[in-house]
């Protein structure tokens, strides 16, 4: 996991290409939560409206719907568009990470370094989180706390026809989470 700035924008501090193009192969809960953590210095851009992301340069990340206020990573600066065809803007953007793990190619004209009075995220994947991460956050009461009302409420199912009591559960699971890694918790350093 890199801990400096790479090359790129004087005023955008990110990974790099190298590491961006590694972890954006397949979707990397534990490595989004690292990124995210308090006192990373990779620069965090937040969306200016809802978005269909999708990760133009391939990789694992599925299709899904950004939201306006969502948080992302910057990892990479991307290249403007070329060769033949239409453009429809040559300002490039940046490969995102969600705090799901999965990344993102958005355009700058979509992306503001403002930061909004609640910024939003998605789901935080839990069952997809290494078993050494799944320890350290359940040994954080409020994360404990969370996670205990979410099999109560949701009784092991978590997909398909739920309750809303279950669904509130979930994001406030999951909003634990978030909390509890902008709080300081830190994770055990994601195997890459």
């Amino acid at each position: 996991m890199p801990t400096a700035c790479g090359p790129g924008d004087a005023d955008t501090c990110m990974p790099g290409t190298a590491f961006a193009d590694r972890v954006c192969a397949a979707s990397r809960p534990d490595v989004a939560l690292t990124l995210f953590g308090n006192g990373s210095p990779w620069t965090r851009l937040y969306l200016r409206g809802d978005v269909d992301g999708w990760n133009a340069e391939g990789g694992g990340s599925m299709r899904a719907r950004l939201e306006f206020d969502e948080e992302v990573i910057a990892l990479k600066r991307r290249a403007p568009a070329g060769g033949r065809g239409v453009v429809v803007s040559d300002s490039g953007g940046y490969q995102v990470m969600r705090w799901d793990g999965n990344c993102y190619s958005l355009d700058e004209g979509e992306l503001t370094r403002r930061r909004p009075p609640r910024a939003k995220h998605p789901g935080i994947p839990f069952r997809h989180l290494s078993e050494k991460a799944k320890g350290v956050l359940l040994e954080n009461a409020s994360v404990k706390a969370a996670y205990d009302k979410l099999g109560k409420e949701c009784h092991g199912v978590t997909v398909g026809a739920v309750s809303m009591a279950c669904e509130q559960a979930d994001t406030a699971f999951s909003d634990g989470i978030v909390t509890a890694i902008k709080s300081g918790l830190v994770l055990p350093t994601p195997d890459l």
